[in-house]
């Protein structure tokens, strides 16, 4: 037998939640979620009858809440009203349209961007900075842990250090060329995080890790396979260079 809508509003909305939420396999903590959403939906209708349009004012009422609360109470709401209609307690079947999720943005992928100005004879210690990450990949930490004598200009090959770990980079004539008459660069080395940053800041718009993924689209391009490029970098694994190889 159905139900006169006025009662349905008066009536059924408060009397069948613990029904509904008996009938339900929910944990305690998920019951008492649903109870203060499904009371707050029969206050809701209180004074008003179920239909198309309170349903309407009902999801109105929400766009004060953040997302998630909005698509949680629609969702119990949603959930009460097909329990209401399967028992023969609402004449129609109802449902509330959902509060879609703002997409994320896209990811623009990484491109290789023109840095022929950085190579050119050094002007600063965040020019130098630059020229080492982009033609090397190191971090700062790894900056930290080297020492001018790491670089062997006769054999044009640099030594870096990395969690007791050592491994050999080939020295190109592009940086021989600009970099090897410096004679203070230990003074550099030795420097904080902090100063590191803030030089190169001075110099680039380009954070280190902007800097070192230019580095890793170059030796991509120049056809270094994954494993060769993480050796490179000093990684164990391949897991986040994965993405260039796409």
């Amino acid at each position: 037998m159905l139900l006169p809508m006025n009662l349905v509003k008066t009536m059924i909305l408060s009397n069948e939640i613990p029904n509904f939420l008996a009938s339900k396999n929910f944990s305690e903590n998920t019951k008492s979620n649903y109870l203060y959403d499904l009371r707050n939906f029969a206050e809701f209708f209180e004074k008003k009858s179920i239909s198309r349009e309170s349903l309407l004012l009902y999801r109105q009422s929400l766009k004060k809440l953040a997302v998630a609360a909005q698509r949680r109470k629609i969702s119990s709401a949603n959930q009460f009203l097909s329990y209401l209609y399967e028992k023969n307690l609402l004449k129609e079947s109802h449902k509330i349209q959902q509060v879609s999720t703002k997409k994320k943005a896209t990811k623009q992928k990484a491109e290789l961007k023109n840095l022929s100005e950085i190579y050119r004879p050094v002007i600063s210690p965040g020019h130098f900075l630059a020229f080492l990450i982009l033609e090397f990949g190191l971090t700062f930490a790894e900056i930290q842990q080297l020492r001018w004598e790491n670089f062997n200009w006769k054999f044009k090959i640099l030594t870096v250090e990395k969690a007791g770990l050592k491994r050999v980079l080939p020295i190109r004539d592009k940086f021989a060329l600009y970099t090897q008459r410096i004679t203070n660069a230990d003074e550099l080395f030795v420097k904080s995080r902090q100063f590191l940053y803030l030089e190169l800041r001075k110099y680039t718009d380009l954070t280190a890790k902007e800097l070192r993924e230019q580095y890793i689209l170059k030796q991509v391009r120049a056809g270094k396979n994954v494993y060769e490029l993480a050796e490179a970098l000093g990684l164990s694994t391949t897991t986040t260079l994965e993405k260039y190889y796409k």
